[in-house]
């Protein structure tokens, strides 16, 4: 979900966001897939980090992110009007004293509108992808009134393959309240619509655009006719480029992504804290060592642990897995499989980081646990994880000393700070 960044409360000519006819089981699954990540501001994630994580502006409240999720889920899932959604609103605002900022009929509309569109966008990439191999075009389909932005306007009946890179920053909805949509194509659709393949995308001309954030105005580069925070395919970002692209993932870099909302300055420096338990002795020789004492570390095959802003944290074999899928990785880490638990229940920082993968395109989500544990020398103990249907997974745990390391894992967005 994204916020307005410039309306301040006043209402926008809207379009109507009208309710599906049948279930669209892509846009659901898009937005039931989705982490709720506390945020300060529209501003603190950016483009394809949306299609990863849940927000509402300024709620930081586990309790109340996790209601609002579900009353959007609820309403793609069962084709619910705005009105309908805006009794959830009130009731969601009254359970738990929300002090929004904007009016009542504008706030829910941003967030019904907003939610609806891009799921349903991306969901409709998933469908693209599966038949491109059929309908290998598409159509750029924009909604020719008065209320058309011009260059929207202007890209109307424009014609590429499904692969074009115009789609990575073009594929709509371009801005807030965009109506624009595609239609996938094959030769014979072209024909019946009196169409014909594009000679080259529309030139992309990139104009700068200023915005507000916590620690001031901020002058951005975006593509003419795009809204700020709109230049990016949802769908790939949370699908992948097709099932190919996401066979050959592992041999693309992944780039981490900022957010212009992002925290800037010094931090404080981490507290140095004794280690709950004692990590274990020895190393593991093979993949049935890693195992057993992971079992040892856990109690059994997997835990199940809460972190301190309420999300669920699943401690398993995915660990043991992402060791033996790399040897570089086994480099005796197992020793800390102790510390896990504890480091997820009570760690100093929580932090959330985003990565896109150069081939598939896809944005993966990162949760990153900041401890700095007394093992002797003043070594720290970090943990990343990757986020998994919800819950969290792949562990991966960092060492070395002091604050050097904590400065490499406090990045991206800091939702949690131990008082």
């Amino acid at each position: 979900m994204r916020f307005c960044p410039n309306c301040g409360g006043v209402a926008l000519a809207a379009a109507e966001a009208v309710p599906f006819a049948v279930k669209p089981r892509e846009a659901i699954d898009f937005l039931r897939r989705k982490v709720d990540v506390p945020t300060r501001t529209w501003t603190d994630i950016w483009e394809g980090m949306h299609s990863q994580a849940f927000v509402v502006a300024g709620a930081r409240s586990s309790a109340l992110l996790a209601d609002f999720h579900e009353a959007v889920n609820r309403n793609v899932d069962e084709g619910r009007t705005i009105e309908q959604f805006r009794k959830d609103f009130d009731r969601i605002v009254d359970d738990h004293g929300w002090d929004y900022k904007g009016g009542r009929n504008w706030r829910s509309r941003v967030i019904f509108d907003t939610n609806l569109r891009m799921a349903y966008s991306a969901g409709r990439w998933a469908q693209i992808q599966r038949v491109k191999q059929t309908r290998p075009f598409l159509r750029y389909v924009a909604v020719m009134d008065a209320r058309t932005r011009p260059l929207h306007r202007g890209w109307h009946d424009t014609v590429l393959h499904v692969d074009d890179p115009w789609w990575e920053t073009h594929y709509p909805p371009n801005g807030w309240y965009c109506r624009c949509t595609v239609m996938s194509l094959n030769e014979r659709d072209l024909k019946r619509y009196g169409l014909k393949v594009s000679d080259r995308a529309p030139a992309i001309e990139m104009v700068e655009r200023t915005i507000n954030t916590p620690t001031g105005p901020r002058t951005l580069l975006v593509p003419e006719g795009i809204d700020p925070g709109f230049a990016y395919n949802p769908g790939s970002a949370g699908f992948g480029r097709g099932a190919e692209s996401l066979a050959l993932e592992r041999h693309g870099d992944w780039r981490s992504l900022s957010a212009p909302g992002q925290p800037t300055g010094d931090l404080p420096p981490l507290p140095h804290d004794r280690a709950p338990v004692a990590p274990l002795r020895g190393s593991a020789t093979n993949e049935a060592d890693l195992r057993a004492a992971l079992r040892e570390a856990l109690g059994g095959d997997e835990l199940i642990v809460a972190d301190p802003i309420g999300a669920r944290v699943r401690l398993g074999q995915a660990i043991v897995d992402h060791l033996v899928a790399d040897p570089s990785r086994r480099d005796g880490r197992e020793r800390y499989f102790p510390l896990m638990p504890s480091l997820v229940s009570d760690p100093a920082e929580v932090w959330v980081g985003w990565a896109q993968n150069a081939v598939s395109g896809r944005v993966a989500l990162r949760r990153r646990y900041v401890r700095l544990m007394d093992l002797g020398g003043g070594r720290t103990i970090g943990l990343v994880a990757d986020a998994d249907a919800g819950e969290w997974s792949g562990m991966t745990f960092f060492r070395g000393s002091g604050n050097k390391l904590a400065a490499n894992l406090r990045r991206g967005l800091l939702v949690y700070r131990r008082s």
